[in-house]
């Protein structure tokens, strides 16, 4: 990386450079690190510049690392380091340099829906794997209750209704309305409604 310090001499000069060049060119003026811009428009917003859309997409690259690196951090994964910036900006090539944004687009956009994929079917199961635990409680506090309490309940109230229940089968229905009423409800209420019953 340059320094720079105050008694190095320096020079200001206008550099032209055709549009095509301007890449390469000033990607190798930065490897030597012994130039510093000037500039030239300061009046104009970021928004009004001509790189707008490559700033952008930096952006959205940076947004992207920003999640996955959300991502490692609520599972508690390491990240190896991939090595510093200078390393990474002297191995890549020529050629890779004009492709290496579009590149980086495609695989992390590839990255980014496989790991909101996964994300979504984590919650999905999650969900599921929960209502079965509730169902799997409520299934086990209804055995337990028709296992020790249903019984004596059952035999209490056939004892105190015999004498009320109508032995014709054909003219009255009173027994069986008896027969069909529910007795004992069992489910999971949601938390937003347990207000209510309580």
């Amino acid at each position: 990386m340059s320094r720079w310090f105050r008694s190095e001499p320096m020079e200001y000069i206008s550099l032209i450079v055709n549009e095509d060049a301007a890449h390469d060119c000033l990607a190798d003026l930065g490897k030597l690190g012994v130039i510093q811009f000037t500039d030239l428009n300061p009046d104009l917003t970021p928004f009004q510049r001509r790189y707008v859309s490559y700033v952008k997409r930096c952006d959205e690259l940076e947004r992207k690392l920003r999640f996955f690196a959300g991502e490692c951090d609520r599972f508690n994964l390491d990240i190896a380091s991939a090595g510093d910036v200078e390393e990474f900006i002297n191995t890549s090539g020529a050629t890779k340099e004009k492709q290496l944004l579009e590149s980086l687009e495609v695989e992390l956009e590839g990255y980014e829906s496989q790991l909101k994929e996964l994300n979504s079917y984590s919650e999905k199961l999650t969900v599921e794997y929960n209502e079965k635990v509730e169902l799997q409680e409520v299934l086990e506090k209804a055995r337990r209750f028709f296992m020790t309490d249903a019984p004596r309940l059952a035999y209490s109230e056939l004892s105190t209704n015999r004498e009320d229940r109508s032995e014709d089968l054909l003219g009255n229905d009173g027994g069986r309305d008896l027969d069909m009423r529910f007795s004992s409800i069992t489910g999971v209420v949601s938390s937003e409604e347990k207000n209510r019953f309580e």
